[in-house]
């Protein structure tokens, strides 16, 4: 049977190959760490994880099978894919004024911090793929973890999360170190980068859910 450690640490490696990979999460964490520095990425993985741990938890009471239900993934396939292009969009329209980006960066120390990681949780929410996931690898994963009880569902749970803070934050850092060199060229440059992408994503997303619809 797997101890705590090696649970967390499976975990831990298998949600870094994840984080790995561009998603509408990476996108938002370099938007946030534009214009609020390096604490954007740990914000974000906290709307993030609290995602994570509302599916785990539902995946304890037995809904798996809901889902991989297609009419669930298409509903949120079309719902994702609206919200991100409208994210998108708005990034891209704020690249028009380069003034607007400044003032953002200065002004962001004193708003709450409640933004990012309400992003981190809707952009996490808005990806069927996100859901696919955990209802087939993230459940076979749980399952193996609970051998150790509900000390085995934390160490699968805390590695997954850990995996998604140390890559995020290494993120945010590496942006924010970067914009704070540069001109406002490079404001303009990562915001159109990263809105062109989310709408990109919506699009895609937007498809996903048609194709869904169309063999039910």
């Amino acid at each position: 049977m797997l101890g705590f450690f090696a649970i967390f640490w499976m975990s831990f490696l298998i949600g870094f190959s994840g984080a790995l990979v561009p998603g509408p999460v990476l996108s938002v964490t370099i938007k946030e760490a534009a214009t609020r520095g390096p604490r954007a990425g740990p914000l974000v993985v906290i709307g993030h994880g609290l995602a994570e741990i509302g599916i785990t938890v539902a995946l304890i009471l037995g809904i798996s099978s809901l889902l991989e239900d297609a009419r669930i993934k298409a509903i949120v396939a079309s719902v994702g894919g609206l919200f991100l292009m409208i994210m998108g969009l708005s990034m891209l329209l704020k690249t028009r004024n380069p003034a607007r980006l400044e003032i953002a960066h200065v002004k962001t120390d004193k708003r709450r911090t409640r933004m990012p990681i309400l992003l981190g949780m809707t952009t996490t929410l808005s990806n069927p793929y996100w859901f696919g996931w955990w209802g087939s690898i993230g459940a076979t994963l749980l399952v193996a973890s609970s051998s150790l009880g509900y000390v085995g569902i934390i160490a699968f749970v805390t590695g997954h999360v850990a995996s998604d803070l140390v890559w995020y934050t290494l993120v945010s850092f590496l942006v924010a170190l970067g914009l704070s060199y540069s001109k406002g060229l490079w404001y303009r440059i990562t915001f159109g980068v990263c809105g062109g992408f989310l709408v990109v994503v919506g699009i895609l997303f937007m498809r996903y859910s048609l194709a869904l619809a169309g063999k039910l």
